[in-house]
């Protein structure tokens, strides 16, 4: 499973990205397989359920504080995501 979220880093900085952590958590205890994730440098946050030994478990985006980044985010995902499904 691949996994994506849009959050606001500076508004919702105890709590970013959780939404896709929880999820990711859920699906993993019935054995799903999680690929894609990314990176947490570049991001202003304190805390997040979505980080995994120091990655985000999915894309993270921030359209609130970080528009200009999220197109060449995507698209380097979606390469990262077509090399790991072997694509």
């Amino acid at each position: 499973m691949a996994y994506f979220g849009t959050g606001d880093q500076l508004g919702y900085g105890d709590n970013f990205q959780d939404a896709i952590g929880i999820l990711e958590e859920k699906i993993a205890q019935q054995g799903g397989k999680t690929v894609g994730y990314w990176p947490t440098e570049g991001y202003d946050f304190s805390d997040s359920k979505a980080v995994r030994n120091g990655k985000f478990c999915g894309l993270a985006l921030d359209d609130d504080n970080q528009s200009d980044l999220t197109d060449e985010r995507i698209k380097v995902w979606v390469a990262q995501l077509k090399t790991e499904f072997g694509l």
